[in-house]
């Protein structure tokens, strides 16, 4: 699956009222859910750590052209997502969607219980890639706590 899939199922399924930083920490979000419960990635897209928590590049360059507004208009894309990834998809959405940008990215960034996949690969001055490995291991931490 690529990233810009989900995230276009995030821009469609919230009636396009989602930012470009609200949609990439939503489809990080599920990607470690995915990752945590059903043992294999939702996304195939490199994950790096930026300065401001974990990006998807490829969502961001296909919506900064938004800047911090909301996204008018997702390309038209027809994905059939599983059984699976849409129970985690719907379940992130239910739980993180209500969320400004900003509050997704501060929990991205720094959940203050346990140390995130960003904290532990965010290198100042690069966009070290986040391997799933960690992303998995965080998100399995989150479900058990």
């Amino acid at each position: 699956m690529q990233a810009l899939d989900v995230a276009v199922h995030f821009v469609e399924y919230s009636g396009r009222t989602k930012t470009n930083l609200q949609v990439i920490k939503l489809s990080y979000i599920a990607h470690g859910f995915m990752l945590a419960i059903h043992d294999e990635p939702l996304i195939r897209d490199r994950v790096e750590a930026w300065e401001h928590g974990p990006v998807i590049p490829a969502i961001y360059d296909k919506f900064k052209k938004w800047g911090s507004g909301v996204i008018g208009r997702a390309p038209c894309k027809t994905v059939r997502f599983d059984e699976r990834q849409i129970e985690v998809l719907d379940s992130v959405f239910k739980s993180y969607g209500k969320y400004c940008g900003y509050y997704l990215s501060q929990i991205t960034h720094d959940d203050g219980k346990l140390e995130t996949p960003w904290k532990q690969c965010y290198r100042p001055g690069t966009n070290a890639r986040i391997p799933d490995e960690v992303t998995k291991r965080y998100y399995e931490k989150l479900i058990s706590s």
